[in-house]
């Protein structure tokens, strides 16, 4: 009998003993995503994908972390990832004064510059930046972009209108109530790929503007570790392999011109 008390008090020191030793599992890296700006984020049928997809699932393999995708409305992304509802802003967002104010930026994986696009034919008329600039023609923005804020500080003659999507692009154009749409590279590419028998893009970057992942301004560590991952990714090929799978035009356009 004392033999087998002796054994049971051993089983459970040992379990206790054992229970001391165990890691509890990794947090999932919670990635604010807003799934509506492909190439860079998109839904394919109903699963995520463009690159900052296929960047999560690298940064998180990375991390030796879980990923969850957490999408999230544009405009309240900060505002998540502020309130500790996501860990990482990966969403195509461009670094901003205002923006900076709010997070903490990583390094900046891309720039996408402002770009123009007009009816097929007419490049012709928009030679150089400075003819954008310019310009008494109308120019159409997506309201609240980028786009937007350049065209009216930048564009002082033009007429600008904004429109409420980039669906609307193929026809303001066509019907001449816009002579061309300044938007980011991305976008712009993309609205011309969807109408290329009509529209044509003007390959002259108008105004840098890089693009960064976000996070918490007191959450250093994972902004270390995630501009190691770039600067390894950078090194071994991996982001312009990501880059070139969903954007193979990168390497074909001239340098911007610096943002003002």
């Amino acid at each position: 009998m004392r033999q087998l008390r002796w054994m049971a008090a051993g089983l459970v020191s040992l379990m206790v003993s054992s229970c001391g030793t165990v890691k509890s599992p990794p947090q999932p890296l919670r990635v604010g995503v807003t799934p509506n700006y492909p190439p860079l984020i998109m839904l394919k049928g109903e699963k995520a994908a463009g690159v900052e997809c296929d960047f999560a699932v690298q940064l998180a393999g990375d991390l030796g972390r879980p990923l969850e995708l957490m999408p999230v409305p544009w405009e309240l992304q900060i505002e998540e990832l502020e309130a500790n509802r996501t860990d990482i802003i990966m969403s195509g967002m461009g670094i901003t004064p205002a923006r900076k104010a709010r997070v903490a930026f990583c390094t900046p994986y891309m720039n996408n510059p402002l770009m123009a696009v007009v009816r097929r034919g007419e490049t012709g008329r928009f030679g150089s930046a400075a003819d954008v600039f310019e310009t008494t023609s109308g120019i159409g923005v997506l309201k609240g972009t980028s786009g937007d804020a350049f065209a009216r500080r930048r564009c002082k003659k033009a007429k600008v209108l904004p429109l409420a999507s980039r669906d609307d692009v193929a026809f303001y154009l066509a019907n001449q109530r816009i002579d061309l749409y300044i938007d980011d590279m991305a976008a712009a590419v993309k609205i011309v790929s969807r109408y290329e028998a009509r529209l044509e893009l003007v390959r002259i970057p108008l105004e840098s503007q890089e693009i960064a992942w976000a996070v918490r301004l007191d959450d250093e560590e994972l902004k270390k570790q995630a501009n190691e991952a770039l600067a390894r990714w950078r090194a071994n090929g991996l982001l312009d392999q990501i880059l070139g799978r969903w954007m193979p035009y990168l390497t074909d356009l001239p340098a911007p011109q610096p943002g003002k």
